[in-house]
């Protein structure tokens, strides 16, 4: 049980932000850069990963789930999209620190790079207006997210996570820095069964620009199971895995042809089949309702993820590439 004086001072500083929003203007929706999966193996899964997280990757999903992890590991993830427009790029370490904690740090960048800025090059005034491509320049646009996680096992079969989140936004000569906490818990029920819970942007995330103008990203709650099925006659198993996401503002649902459609709750769910635990075949549905695939592959040390996901034909798909280090012995 905490302590009254800091449960008094959780409540003041949550009700602190309520008022901040209520009496200043924030933007909507202003947190979906890091809503974007950085798990090839995860995306294929439609995202269905809170119960499942049990590699590098849980400091996004759910960080209770570090304390599945065994040895160090290290990752890396790239990914294609909107016609290669926009990358997105994940880096993250994990190690044991005892048998019952692990640590985390994870950063992610999601930019687009080299565009022109034509907003000094214009010369000459009316029907002679025109532009000086010499004085053209060029800027970017990046988000970055620092991740530092902490998985800590409380029982045999409770464990719970905690991410201290540094956002860092950048846009030509404007910047932007946040501060942010997401807490997760696993409950495993059995060697097969798994039920998660994930609390992103507890007290929501203020993110702050230089030029006054604030955003706040409204917490998202996600709720999660797996089951492993085994099936030993292929030396193989299965594991469906379903997630449910309750958000504090509604979404639009963007591919249903109604621009004022929103939902403040939604269902997914994929999962993975193994064989020999060498080959992983994926698939699932994702929270805009589109079709996910990917493929694994697993040699000593080291795991290799793809995941596609379709977007419409003027933005093009999605292509996720992943490595995994273990460095297990």
């Amino acid at each position: 049980m905490l302590p009254k004086k800091s449960f008094l001072i959780f409540i003041m500083f949550t009700c602190g932000i309520s008022f901040l929003q209520a009496e200043t203007g924030f933007r909507k929706y202003a947190g979906e850069f890091m809503a974007i999966d950085v798990s090839p193996r995860s995306q294929a899964m439609g995202s269905a990963f809170i119960a499942l997280a049990n590699d590098v990757t849980a400091t996004y999903h759910n960080p209770a789930g570090l304390v599945q992890i065994q040895s160090m590991q290290v990752a890396v993830m790239h990914t294609w999209q909107f016609t290669d427009l926009i990358s997105y790029d994940y880096i993250g370490f994990t190690r044991p620190l005892s048998k019952d904690k692990a640590f985390a740090v994870s950063l992610t960048r999601l930019g687009i790079d080299d565009i022109k800025d034509s907003r000094g090059a214009g010369i000459g005034n009316g029907d002679d207006f025109r532009l000086d491509y010499s004085k053209i320049k060029n800027f970017n646009a990046a988000d970055y997210v620092l991740y530092l996680s902490l998985g800590k096992i409380q029982s045999a079969k409770f464990a719970w996570g905690l991410n201290f989140k540094l956002v860092r936004r950048t846009l030509a000569e404007s910047d932007a820095t946040g501060l942010g906490f997401d807490g997760g818990v696993l409950l495993r029920m059995n060697d097969k069964w798994r039920i998660g819970g994930m609390v992103r942007n507890i007290t929501s995330t203020l993110v702050a620009w230089d030029t006054g103008e604030k955003e706040l990203v409204r917490p998202l709650i996600l709720m999660g199971t797996s089951y492993k099925l085994l099936l030993p006659s292929l030396q193989s198993y299965f594991i469906p895995s379903v997630n449910f996401i309750l958000r504090t503002e509604s979404y639009p649902v963007v591919n249903t042809g109604l621009s004022d459609t929103g939902t403040f709750a939604d269902a997914i769910g994929g999962g993975e089949f193994v064989f020999r635990n060498a080959l992983f075949l994926r698939g699932g549905v994702d929270e805009l309702h589109r079709p996910t695939f990917g493929i694994g592959i697993k040699i000593p040390h080291l795991n290799i993820d793809y995941a596609f996901t379709s977007f419409n034909q003027e933005l093009g798909n999605s292509h996720k590439v992943g490595l995994i280090v273990d460095f297990s012995r």
